[in-house]
Order: structure tokens, then C-alpha cells, then sequence
């Protein structure tokens, strides 16, 4: 990443801090004003929904142009490529463009089109080994899959986009299926990328996003052996499925069966300790994922009531246990134990407002909030904007 976009990282992260601070009573008004004036942030940050819209009118504008042009010129194999190419050279010119302007880094429109940058570069290469006579379909797939781990890892180490991490891991881990043992692949693949992302998710020197990303090859690390190891996938050949050429159905031996249905049920539990003791809500989220399909799997095998009975109870017995939970943490000396708090942090926040983006997107003309509308007596809220689904802080 370009040093000042890691300095506006940083300080972004601070002022948040700060914000999240003051919230809580941690810190006075002098001290949170001390605080960002110490760490000041040249960036404009529009609200998520802005970003996100942003980014659908950049895509909208890109692939209208690239199918006007495609029309207009009618290209062959070759020259669709060329095309392509083109096209992601332009994206990928234009990221940079708008990852040095403060004023327009954070809009949304360069992850757009860094986005659509390695779309058009890694499709324009399958298009022309595609093209080659002596290149078969599986090669040429195969070599996508590659250029596509290479792609995005360059692109998430330049602009520090943990979607780009997760686009990495994903055409590794689709590649190694397609290879001769890929299901001990995956697990290999997936401990040693859990090993090596756990270490750099606190790392100092890297930038914030870096560290984010850190935490999606995290989270997709510890996934990737529980795939491989759950009973179901085994039975069903889901990752041999994605060799095209496969002499059958391979023959496993029943003790293979047993060890997947004890992983199945173990590793779930074991990434909830791991979780509990690093600290890392992310990754206890996924180990409460990874426990509902467990029981969802051993539903498959064991019907002991109706999916929808076994669903339902589960979420109550998760309501049950989060209640528990907070009742023990209110009621321990301070609030606290273990490190553990059942106050909400402002990061809580933070999460609750990527939740509620969602459905202002998905609405796309939200009626403004009542509590916005001018009344007798209403006096300006020094600069404070809303409605619209927008924070108050735009």
C-alpha cells in the first residue's frame, strides 16, 4: 500500500477509537477533541450506503462501456481479449488514480474498479488459452485459478481490500480441488494459511486493512479443513466433484467415515476454544457457523425431528446460552471476567450499522426519518446529518 494511505488508515482507526471511547465514558470531550486533532484524517468517508451505492453506479457504467464497445467493434477471440485487457488496465490505472486522492479514496468507486480490474484480466486470460489449440479446457482453467491467487493477493497487498484476500484464498482452494488429493490438500492448505494469518492479525507494522485481511485468511483457514473433514462432504465427493475427469466414485473405507463424523463434531468445538482464548469475535462467529452445520449435517444422519424442530431448537438454545452468558458477565464484580464484558463496545455499533446497510441498499429509496423533521423550536445540530438510513456522522 502507498504510505499515505496506510498513515490515513491509521489515523481513521485512532479517531474511531476515539469516537468509541467517548461513547463509553472512557474519555472527556477535551480528551477526544486532543485526540483527533493529534491524529487528523485528510479522507472523506461517506456513510456505507453511499459507498455501496457508488460502487454499483461505477460497475453500472464500466460493463455498459464495455458492452457498448463490444457491440460497436464485434472483436474476435483475440481481439476480446485484447479488450479485456484493456479494460483492466484502465481499472486498475484508475484504482491508483483514486487510492492517492483523499477525496476520493473512500467513495467506493476504487474498489469498483480495482474489482472489475482483475475480473477483466483474469477473463481475458481464460478467453485467450481458451483460444490455443494446444491448451486444453482443464489447463486453461487450472492456470485461471492460479493467476486468479496471484491476482487478488497483489491487488488486496496494493490496496488493502480484505474481499481480495478472500477472492485469493477462494481460487487457491478451488484450484487444489481440481488437483489429484485435494481433500488432503485443503486440510494442509487451510492449517497452514489459519497458522500463518493468526500471526499477523495483531501485526503492528502492517496497515489496518492488512490486518483485516489477515482475519479473512483467518477465519477461511480454519474453514477449509472443516470441509474437508465433515462427514457429508465426504459422503457426497464434494470437493472431488470439482475434477471434471474422475474414473468414479471413490471406494472410502468405513473408518474413514467415522473419523469425518468425530471431526465433524470436534473441530467446531475446538475453534470455539481457540476463539475464547485469542479473543477474536470474528473467528467465534464462525466457530457458532461451523456448530450449526454440524447439527444440521448430524440431522442428515440422525432424524430425530424435522429439520425446521431442529433449526428452532438450536437458535433457542443459542438465545438461551447468549442470556446466560450476560447474565453471569453483569453479575461478576465490575462486569467483567475473564477479559469478557457484557457491555457493548463501539465496535458493536460499528457492526449493527454494516448490518442496517443491507436493507436501506436493498430498499434503495428509504423514506426519511421522522425524527429529522423540522419542528417549532428546532434548532441546527452543528453540521449533525440523517435520515436516509445515513449516521450522524457523514
Amino acid at each position: 500500500m502507498r504510505l499515505g494511505s496506510v498513515a490515513w488508515e491509521r489515523a481513521a482507526e485512532v479517531r474511531a477509537a476515539g469516537d468509541g471511547w467517548q461513547r463509553a465514558g472512557a474519555i472527556d470531550r477535551a480528551t477526544h477533541e486532543a485526540v483527533r486533532t493529534a491524529y487528523p484524517d485528510p479522507c472523506v468517508t461517506p456513510s456505507a450506503v453511499w459507498r455501496l451505492l457508488t460502487a454499483a453506479m461505477v460497475t453500472a457504467v464500466v460493463l455498459c462501456t464495455l458492452g457498448a464497445v463490444w457491440v460497436a467493434t464485434k472483436p474476435d477471440t483475440v481481439g476480446l481479449s485484447l479488450l479485456l485487457a484493456g479494460f483492466a488496465g484502465a481499472g486498475l490505472v484508475a484504482t491508483e488514480g483514486l487510492e492517492a486522492s483523499p477525496r476520493l479514496a473512500r467513495r467506493g468507486a476504487a474498489g469498483a474498479t480495482s474489482f472489475w480490474g482483475g475480473v477483466f484480466l483474469l477473463v481475458g486470460l481464460g478467453v485467450f488459452l481458451q483460444d490455443l489449440p494446444r491448451v486444453q479446457s482443464e489447463h486453461a482453467i487450472n492456470a485461471v485459478l492460479v493467476a486468479g491467487v496471484l491476482v487478488w493477493a497483489a491487488a488486496c497487498w496494493r490496496w488493502g481490500n480484505p474481499l481480495f484476500a478472500a477472492l485469493s484464498a477462494v481460487s487457491l482452494f478451488l484450484f487444489l480441488a481440481r488437483v489429484p488429493l485435494g481433500r488432503p490438500l485443503w486440510v494442509l492448505a487451510g492449517a497452514a494459511l489459519a497458522g500463518l494469518a493468526a500471526r499477523r492479525t495483531d501485526h503492528a507494522a502492517w496497515a489496518p486493512s492488512h490486518r483485516r485481511a489477515a482475519m479473512v485468511l483467518l477465519v477461511m483457514g480454519v474453514t477449509a479443513p472443516y470441509v474437508a473433514f465433515n462427514v457429508y462432504s465426504v459422503e457426497v465427493q464434494w470437493i472431488e466433484g470439482f475434477r471434471q475427469f474422475v474414473p468414479g466414485p471413490i471406494a472410502w473405507p468405513p473408518a474413514l467415515f467415522v473419523l469425518s463424523a468425530i471431526a465433524t463434531a470436534v473441530l467446531p468445538l475446538a475453534i470455539l476454544v481457540g476463539a475464547w482464548r485469542s479473543r477474536r469475535t470474528l473467528l467465534l462467529d464462525t466457530g457458532i457457523v461451523l456448530l450449526a452445520a454440524s447439527l444440521v449435517t448430524a440431522r442428515h444422519y440422525v432424524h430425530l425431528a424435522p429439520l425446521w424442530v431442529v433449526l428452532t431448537a438450536s437458535g433457542a438454545m443459542l438465545i438461551a446460552l447468549a442470556l446466560a452468558v450476560e447474565r453471569a458477565l453483569r453479575g461478576s464484580p465490575g462486569g467483567e471476567r475473564a477479559g469478557f464484558t457484557a457491555d457493548a463496545l463501539f465496535s458493536d455499533e460499528r457492526r449493527q450499522q454494516m448490518l442496517l446497510t443491507v436493507p436501506v441498499v436493498a430498499a434503495l429509496t428509504p423514506a426519511a426519518s421522522p425524527a429529522v423533521a423540522e419542528e417549532p423550536g428546532f434548532t441546527g445540530g452543528g453540521g449533525r446529518f440523517g435520515g436516509g438510513g445515513a449516521s450522524d456522522r457523514f
